[in-house]
């Protein structure tokens, strides 16, 4: 067989048979030299006899390096744990979310009073209500964070063992509980961004100010829980400012009644909170933490947890003769509740849990 080697750009090689070698980026120009088929005065400078003259061999190499590096990871902060349910599990019960659903309620109301106005979105009533979700996960895990490190939630603490802490047991990781959060509260923001770009700049102002006072509930150089303040952020949080800002996204407006109509909820979330401090009044008080109830004295902050509990049935009814809003007079069919809360807390906690009680050292809020 007789073959004309153009390919090369020469004159030809005229042959009776034909060799095919691959041997690579750099050696397959290298063989092709020391067979005498490469630049005449390179290959005479080596003392190759020149079969051909070809100036582009072993010219214009453009080689594509590849470096593999493995890493051995000594703790279980990769994504692969990430993926199994049972890490999935383990984080939505550290992140308490449990309780978040009290944000998803307050998106709910704003999506509530925004249809009664004719300006209900649901695919902006979902966003929000998962962005709420998020932030208050996040914040969740912040504040543990914080409390943590000013050694409030140490192992003796109420918090650490009511239930799972972050920063508590084995197998807890700082790298993780950073990739944990920080994906939580990214995830939050972006919702934020994608809002601010459908319903204007205007839904900036509730998320920001809803983002520093969830942030610095247990943090910053003044945390609000530990001077008093907690109480009353709750309040404007999971009151006026969630069930008004939902009701912002999809009306582009904020008319006064709306932020009255939060009230009713907000009261009922102020409530869980002062139960809840009360339960380790004497704990946060060794601690040198001024929570309301703190502030107010321990009889005195269980009498104002039942008035703020009536007062959320007060207004409530207020709203559905004011505002003709008549739905609500199935809150009515909660005042069983209130009388529960009343009995329990005319009196105090007791020092030790009744024999079968479950729940402690939680006692109002169990």
């Amino acid at each position: 067989m007789t073959t004309a080697n153009k390919a090369l750009g020469g004159p030809g090689i005229v042959t009776d048979w034909v060799t095919a070698a691959v041997a690579g980026t750099v050696n397959s120009p290298q063989l092709l030299m020391l067979s005498g088929i490469g630049p005449a005065g390179h290959l005479r400078e080596h003392g190759i006899p020149v079969a051909q003259d070809l100036p582009g061999v072993g010219e214009n190499l453009q080689d594509h390096l590849m470096v593999p590096v493995i890493y051995r990871c000594p703790e279980p902060v990769t994504m692969s744990n990430a993926e199994t349910f049972a890490s999935l599990l383990r984080w939505l019960i550290l992140g308490r979310v449990s309780v978040v659903v009290m944000s998803a309620i307050s998106a709910v109301i704003g999506g509530l009073l925004a249809a009664r106005d004719d300006v209900f979105d649901l695919p902006l009533l979902i966003l929000v209500a998962v962005g709420l979700v998020l932030a208050h996960t996040g914040s969740n895990l912040v504040n543990d964070f914080w409390d943590y490190r000013h050694g409030i939630d140490s192992p003796d603490s109420p918090r650490v063992n009511y239930g799972p802490h972050p920063f508590s047991g084995e197998g807890n990781s700082l790298r993780e509980f950073l990739f944990v959060t920080t994906f939580v509260l990214s995830a939050a923001a972006a919702i934020g961004v994608y809002l601010v770009a459908a319903a204007g700049a205007g839904v900036l102002a509730f998320a920001l100010t809803g983002a520093l006072l969830l942030m610095f509930y247990s943090g910053g150089p003044f945390p609000l829980k530990y001077i008093g303040l907690g109480e009353i952020a709750v309040f404007f949080i999971w009151g006026p400012l969630m069930i008004g800002g939902t009701y912002y996204v999809m009306a582009e407006e904020l008319p006064g009644w709306v932020l009255l109509a939060s009230i009713p909820y907000g009261l009922g979330v102020t409530t869980v909170l002062f139960g809840k401090h009360l339960d380790k009044l004497d704990f946060d008080a060794s601690k040198g933490i001024r929570t309301m109830p703190i502030v107010l004295g321990e009889s005195l902050a269980r009498q104002v947890t039942i008035a703020l509990s009536a007062l959320m049935y007060v207004s409530a009814a207020a709203l559905a003769v004011w505002e003709g809003m008549w739905a609500l007079v199935l809150v009515a069919g909660a005042l069983p509740l209130l009388a529960l809360v009343v009995r329990f807390y005319r009196r105090p906690k007791p020092k030790r849990p009744p024999e079968g009680y479950r729940g402690w050292p939680l006692w109002f809020v169990g």
